[in-house]
């Protein structure tokens, strides 16, 4: 007689243990091969222990037959609570087995067949264990459906949790991103700038646009108007800054821009025609229906100095747009470490 008075925690070690053997063995996965092997793990069945010491011993593995004949002999003469019980605890070690089985693509249909098999080969080797197993089995069979339903339920998790995984991802991106132009934000920027400063290069500038007269365009033709201008310069950054590159929008109506491996004559290049691509736009007034064509930016480029400062290397060029506003507008303003301490 089988006894299931033990705590939780001893039971799922002797289910592990069952697990373990059962796989040792000729026998396949079902509730007979898991009663026998989970009451050896018991130690608590002195007889059946022995037993199926011999039989390892002179077999090296139980077979179907033998395992049923163990089985029969030592545990057929089940109360009905504890064929419950059986059934219970063999339909969480499939339960399992299903989990397992959807990480590892197995087949359901495969632990069919094999039942299937089995019930056969009982059937033929003693009638009339089968018959007090039926119960057992269509049960079995039962929770074989269960489990399949089980496998659906946890591939529908598997891709809300995928699901969710890809909202995170784009939830970071979106705090990363400035809503109104698409490029990267003032807290995007700064990580980048810092990640990229912790990396040895050779040449690495930046440079600082500000949209001119910005305060007097919405002003003058509103703020929907405004946000059209923001957004007509941020498509130029876009389009002269590629992978390498960082444009982003860093406040307003500023623009922040960061070229790695760029020597400072070619960031001044990159600039200048960043300058003239702006002056040369027209934008539409919906409200007048008239196009304005008088938008500039002023730009201030600089070179990182080794072993400054972030706030040293963007202040630079932060001063060195000062001076394009300063001198006239729309216009390009090199500074270099140099100049900045004159």
């Amino acid at each position: 007689m089988m006894q299931y008075e033990i705590t939780k925690e001893k039971s799922a070690e002797y289910l592990r243990q069952a697990i373990q053997h059962m796989s040792q063995q000729d026998a396949a996965f079902h509730p007979v091969s898991y009663a026998v092997w989970y009451e050896y793990s018991s130690g608590e069945h002195d007889k059946l222990i022995q037993e199926v010491n011999a039989l390892i011993e002179k077999e090296k593995k139980l077979s179907e037959k033998t395992t049923a004949h163990i089985y029969n002999k030592h545990i057929a003469s089940l109360d009905p609570d504890s064929a419950k019980v059986l059934v219970e605890r063999f339909n969480q070690v499939v339960t399992d087995m299903n989990h397992s089985a959807v990480q590892a693509g197995q087949d359901t249909s495969q632990f069919s067949k094999t039942l299937d098999a089995w019930s056969h080969d009982l059937q033929a080797l003693a009638p009339s264990l089968a018959n007090q197993l039926g119960a057992l089995l269509n049960d079995t069979l039962q929770m074989q459906t269960s489990m399949q339903s089980l496998k659906g339920k946890l591939e529908n998790s598997l891709d809300e949790i995928s699901a969710l995984k890809t909202e995170i991802v784009k939830a970071k991106q979106e705090a990363l991103s400035d809503g109104l132009t698409g490029l990267m934000n003032r807290k995007g920027f700064d990580a980048t700038l810092h990640k990229c400063l912790a990396t040895p290069q050779q040449e690495v500038c930046l440079f600082i646009a500000d949209i001119d007269h910005f305060k007097k365009v919405n002003d003058s033709y509103g703020h929907l108007f405004g946000d059209k201008v923001i957004q007509a310069v941020a498509k130029i950054l876009q389009k002269f800054t590629h992978n390498t590159h960082t444009a982003a929008r860093y406040g307003g109506e500023e623009f922040i821009v960061l070229l790695p491996n760029t020597p400072l004559e070619t960031a001044k290049e990159i600039a200048e025609n960043i300058r003239k691509q702006v002056a040369a736009i027209t934008i539409k007034n919906n409200v007048t229906q008239k196009l304005i064509s008088n938008i500039t930016i002023s730009l201030g480029v600089t070179a990182y100095q080794l072993g400054e400062t972030m706030d040293s290397f963007v202040g630079r060029a932060d001063q060195a747009l000062y001076t394009s506003k300063a001198q006239g507008r729309n216009q390009v303003t090199l500074l270099g470490q140099q100049l900045a301490n004159a």
